[in-house]
């Protein structure tokens, strides 16, 4: 992705050092690939204040879509901006979870490992139409994720937080509250950004409560795109594994990547997935364009795209 970058760079007559910083890096080896760096893309590493205060010349922290992993004060303080790419994974996310959701009807796992295995077992699948699905969150990859479920000939009712935003393109989708989504819902998807602090916060909001609310209506499927924290996970597995919660598919973990002896990778009723719902090569395309324009517009000492929310006083 760097050198793909470096060269559209390149051609413009920038020559900027780029660093594109895994999950997987310990402390240690991020602190030093940043030190140089003029543009740093932290795919999903954690960034700490010490970290941002020891990057000398960086002028930009590019993100995807979710920058929780940022110490976004020590940001502002430094007066390095901090963006994200609003938008631009939620074709590739949305269809992602549709394919979670046919997984589980069509008992993927199952099949897939009994085929590998020299066997030929098989089962009955789940039809997808007249189930209800119910989307907590309501944006772009929920209206996304609405209009291709709608084509399965599901019934889609969704939450948000905003009130204001209108059903334009999605008419047939009911905008319902939180519990009465919980109770109706045959499989839930969340597509929430995480949110630790404020009247917002999404962190754990997935807990006991929630599942059981789940576990008791239709299906009782629950998929997640999002974030990994926004469910607690250890909640989770014991829905899993007492039948509360009758299947999960997820592509998002507490902890990341998901450690090797995790419960999760041992349940019957889970398909999981390595966060990979955005990855696709379209999404990524999109992703190294605006990863270069935003590169060029702090070099010429122009305002980036899209400057986090909570950042924008900073770069007014």
């Amino acid at each position: 992705m760097v050198k793909t970058i470096k060269s559209v760079l390149s051609n413009e007559g920038f020559t900027e050092n780029i660093v594109l910083v895994r999950d997987q890096h310990d402390v240690d080896t991020i602190s030093k690939e940043i030190v140089d760096a003029d543009v740093v893309y932290p795919d999903k590493a954690m960034i700490t204040r010490e970290m941002i205060m020891s990057a000398e010349k960086v002028r930009l922290f590019q993100y995807g879509t979710g920058y929780d992993t940022i110490d976004l004060e020590s940001a502002g303080e430094k007066n390095v901006p901090v963006c994200n790419m609003p938008g631009i994974t939620a074709q590739s996310v949305a269809e992602h979870a549709m394919y979670l959701i046919l997984a589980l009807a069509k008992n993927d796992r199952e099949y897939c490992l009994e085929m590998r295995e020299g066997r030929w077992n098989r089962g009955v699948g789940t039809e997808l139409a007249g189930k209800t699905l119910g989307l907590i969150g309501f944006g772009n990859i929920g209206r996304i994720h609405a209009r291709t479920a709608w084509g399965f000939g599901m019934n889609i009712i969704a939450c948000r937080n905003n009130k204001k935003q209108g059903n334009e393109g999605v008419d047939f989708v009911d905008v319902v509250d939180f519990n009465y989504l919980l109770e109706k819902s045959d499989i839930v998807s969340i597509l929430l950004p995480l949110i630790k602090h404020g009247s917002c916060k999404t962190e754990g909001m997935i807990g006991e409560n929630e599942l059981a609310k789940i576990g008791d209506t239709g299906l009782g499927w629950l998929i997640n795109t999002s974030r990994g924290a926004i469910i607690k996970e250890d909640e989770l597995i014991a829905s899993l594994e007492s039948g509360i919660v009758k299947k999960a598919a997820l592509d998002v973990y507490e902890t990341e990547p998901l450690p090797e002896h995790s419960k999760l990778r041992k349940l019957s009723n889970v398909f999981l997935t390595p966060h990979i719902a955005g990855d696709t090569k379209e999404a990524l395309i999109r992703r190294y364009t605006l990863i270069a324009e935003n590169t060029i517009k702090v070099m010429n000492n122009e305002r980036p795209q899209y400057i986090v929310k909570e950042l924008k006083s900073f770069f007014i």
